[in-house]
């Protein structure tokens, strides 16, 4: 049980399920009756209107978690209502860039100030700044990821799952871990294998807030090291980053859709959805298991990063051969010329 609360987690996460599928299917009712939907284009990976901003449902689920979190769950709340609102409002009426990234940093700030990244070591104020650059890399990283059916709320499930076997489902972080997986578990058969439904700006700001909310929750008290919990976003953030360093060393508006990204490539030369998908599922799980053996022996903090090193090495390795594989597509030239 969640201190405060006599519903058990698993009750709740069973619950969150069937509300994120309902909630889900009447917004795709919606949508599609306002037109509320993503048009085809030469930087998408669709080519038929497609309902969007259907992640509502999850943010509402990881929302109704909130008060089981404790005194510091209206933060957390506070926090996603501001982040999910601003890609809802994204999703129906386009913001520009700057904006929306302002907005953005405004819902960062309340998650930052209730769990703050390594306090001990950090101090007070530099641990609320490394917060609120963590949720600010990683709402932005899980929009850019959110581009392939099933790849952002597929690997948001599966950090959510991870921090359940890494924390228990009765910890703080473990609940909102369930919710989390719940939502995702609610929305992804509008996705998968066929989408029917987008998570829209706003599912994918509020599954980047909503894991960096369990990375910070999940951080030990005390002296203790946490560095093990990086591997669980690790996919997201290998492709997502790479990607981003690519496009800046070309001088490219980084803020600009586009098809760059190696999953997208790897659609655009032939892979399935699903089978890409797959594919970041693995990486995830097996990452997941890597955070659980760390976490289960006590690993030292030379031994976490070491394991973070070669994970990274890993994924540049992974990167570098997906784009020999899969080159960039004719939008890196369109990218080039919308940037004269």
């Amino acid at each position: 049980m969640i201190p405060g609360w006599s519903v058990s987690p698993w009750l709740f996460a069973t619950l969150g399920f069937l509300a994120a599928l309902a909630i889900a299917g009447a917004w795709r009712v919606q949508a599609i009756r306002r037109q509320w939907v993503d048009l085809p284009g030469e930087r998408r990976l669709h080519d038929a209107p497609i309902p969007r901003g259907g992640g509502v449902a999850i943010a509402a689920v990881l929302l109704a978690a909130t008060p089981g979190l404790g005194e510091r769950g209206t933060l957390v709340a506070l926090g996603l209502v501001i982040t999910a609102g601003v890609g809802l409002i994204d999703d129906l009426r386009p913001l520009r860039a700057l904006p929306k990234l302002g907005l953005q940093a405004v819902g960062a700030l309340p998650l930052a100030l209730a769990w703050p990244l390594a306090p001990e070591l950090l101090g007070t104020f530099a641990a609320v700044a490394a917060a609120w650059a963590l949720v600010m890399v990683l709402i932005n990283f899980w929009n850019f990821i959110d581009g392939s059916n099933g790849m952002a709320a597929g690997q948001a499930l599966m950090v959510g799952a991870a921090i359940v076997l890494v924390t228990g489902a009765s910890s703080p972080a473990g609940w909102l871990g369930l919710a989390m997986a719940a939502g995702c578990l609610g929305f992804l058969p509008f996705n998968v294998p066929v989408a029917r439904l987008f998570l829209g700006d706003a599912g994918s700001f509020a599954l980047g807030y909503g894991v960096a909310a369990l990375l910070l929750m999940a951080q030990p008290m005390g002296e203790g090291s946490a560095w093990y919990l990086l591997l669980l976003p690790s996919a997201v953030m290998a492709d997502a980053g790479l990607t981003l360093l690519g496009r800046l060393r070309r001088r490219e508006k980084v803020w600009l859709a586009h098809r760059q990204h190696l999953y997208q490539r790897a659609v655009l030369h032939g892979w399935s959805h699903l089978r890409i998908g797959l594919c970041y599922a693995a990486w995830t799980a097996l990452s997941g298991l890597a955070a659980w053996a760390l976490a289960t022996a006590g690993a030292s903090t030379p031994i976490q990063c070491a394991v973070l090193a070669l994970v990274g090495l890993a994924a540049v390795l992974v990167y570098a051969w997906g784009g020999r594989h899969w080159p960039p597509t004719r939008d890196m030239s369109l990218d080039r010329e919308s940037a004269r």
